[in-house]
């Protein structure tokens, strides 16, 4: 059985299935157009490894922070897929995805910067959360605190983390975009 992994907060799409011991993946750059990529590379990546969808037992997804457009594209197709195969999703964050990829033993902060600030979360050296996230105009006092992660990820990492969280009703999945975060910062 395979958990399918998709990511579509950034102008990459991931996607991968993951079982026991093994990990097949696809990732592009899609220049603005998710909607022209992600299924035909579910799709591919589904029949180049011999695997259907009755072999996928759940599902992972990127929930954001991120691009408006990609993260509702991915979620869509999540949702579609968790509804039709009656599957359990587990979101994770962008944040969460990098903090739990990083192998550095110590405290550390994930930073997902916009026009007007930033957006953050803290984990300390065992992957638990120091501080929520959250947006914040200014973060150099935070800077000298913490080791900033360079936003790579671990996809085997991810998905472990994620399957340990409560899986999140395909009727109440929801995006987490950073353009929401500019207008309720606009609006104080």
């Amino acid at each position: 059985m395979y958990t399918l992994f998709i990511d579509t907060h950034s102008e990459f799409i991931t996607v991968a299935l993951l079982n026991d011991n093994k990990v097949f993946l696809s990732e592009k750059e899609s220049n603005q157009s998710h909607s022209i990529y992600l299924v035909p590379m579910i799709n591919e990546l589904m029949v180049d490894n011999n695997i259907s969808f009755k072999d996928i037992k759940n599902v992972v997804a990127v929930n954001g922070p991120g691009s408006f457009t990609g993260i509702r594209i991915g979620l869509s197709v999540v949702k579609t897929i968790s509804y039709s195969l009656n599957i359990p999703v587990y979101l994770v964050s962008s944040l969460e995805s990098q903090l739990v990829s990083s192998s550095l033993n110590s405290d550390k902060m994930a930073v997902i910067s916009d026009s007007k600030g930033y957006y953050i979360s803290v984990f300390d050296k065992n992957n638990n959360e120091v501080i929520p996230e959250v947006y914040m105009e200014e973060i150099d006092e935070l800077r000298n605190k913490y080791n900033i992660l360079d936003g790579k990820y671990d996809i085997s990492k991810i998905v472990h983390y994620a399957l340990k969280k409560e899986s999140t009703n395909v009727f109440s999945i929801k995006a987490n975009y950073v353009k929401t975060i500019e207008v309720m910062n606009d609006r104080k």
